[in-house]
């Protein structure tokens, strides 16, 4: 396993700071025309990424499950059907992340991408748990482009269980840290990451370092949580730095440029 940490410091790609690149969206697009990535297929899938690193020399792989489970919502109506089953809160999530064949798959495009990773590291990128439950609910009812509705602060540790469940698939795969992404939550609305715990407690037996990503929010406001490395997007407060933004008006979206420790540093 490569040091996730560490290589924030000291970057794979020799840049005087580290930056991760959230290029899948792009690459899609211009590598296959805007057509699914292929998750089903291990070769195919590395030389998707090699292409992808060659053109951004990014300093972590990120893998985006997400993208991954939403091709396997649109390639399994009945998997579809199934989510929408139940209308209770979290089943469409419950149901998904259960999936069998869902996990197989994932087991294998981890496996091959971090195989092929080298000296990089290759990080799991996940929503948060609570926005994982609108995610997954709006699968089940329009599709994987629906757009989700907020996160429940309820139900978020319920949301937690499942994904804890569903990450220790990737145990002995290769992977070296954890991205809890909150999407363009503002402060307000961002969940105490204690809520996390299930997830945060698997990374952490597994030595994944958890990370979590911001945009709506201008900096942290939850102070230090045991679990959590870093904060990627929000401000530190001295020197004061810009949310991360976009390179270039369709580029790929720039997930790391400055961080902040969990520790304040």
């Amino acid at each position: 396993m490569t040091d996730l940490l560490a290589t924030l410091d000291a970057s794979p790609s020799g840049r005087s700071q580290a930056t991760w690149f959230d290029s899948l969206a792009y690459c899609r697009a211009k590598l296959l025309s805007g057509g699914p990535v292929p998750w089903d297929s291990p070769g195919e899938l590395t030389a998707f990424f090699g292409k992808a690193q060659g053109m951004f020399r990014s300093d972590a792989l990120l893998i985006d499950l997400v993208d991954l489970l939403a091709w396997r919502v649109a390639d399994d109506d009945s998997l579809r059907a199934a989510m929408a089953a139940r209308s209770r809160p979290g089943y469409a999530l419950r149901t998904l992340l259960g999936d069998e064949q869902a996990r197989a798959v994932a087991g294998e495009a981890v496996t091959a991408v971090a195989a092929s990773a080298g000296v990089v590291p290759v990080v799991l990128s996940v929503p948060s748990p609570g926005r994982w439950l609108a995610v997954a609910a709006a699968q089940a009812s329009a599709g994987a482009d629906a757009e989700a509705g907020p996160a429940d602060p309820d139900r978020a540790e319920t949301a937690a269980m499942y994904a804890a469940d569903f990450l220790r698939t990737f145990a002995g795969m290769g992977v070296d840290g954890l991205l809890l992404d909150e999407g363009a939550a503002s402060a307000r609305e961002l969940i105490h990451p204690e809520a996390y715990r299930p997830v945060l407690n698997v990374a952490d037996h597994y030595g994944w370092p958890a990370l979590i990503r911001t945009e709506g929010a201008p900096a942290w406001p939850l102070g230090e949580v045991a679990g959590v490395a870093a904060w990627l997007g929000a401000a530190p407060k001295e020197p004061a730095a810009a949310p991360a933004g976009r390179v270039g008006d369709r580029g790929p979206r720039r997930v790391l440029g400055r961080y902040r420790s969990a520790r304040g540093g």
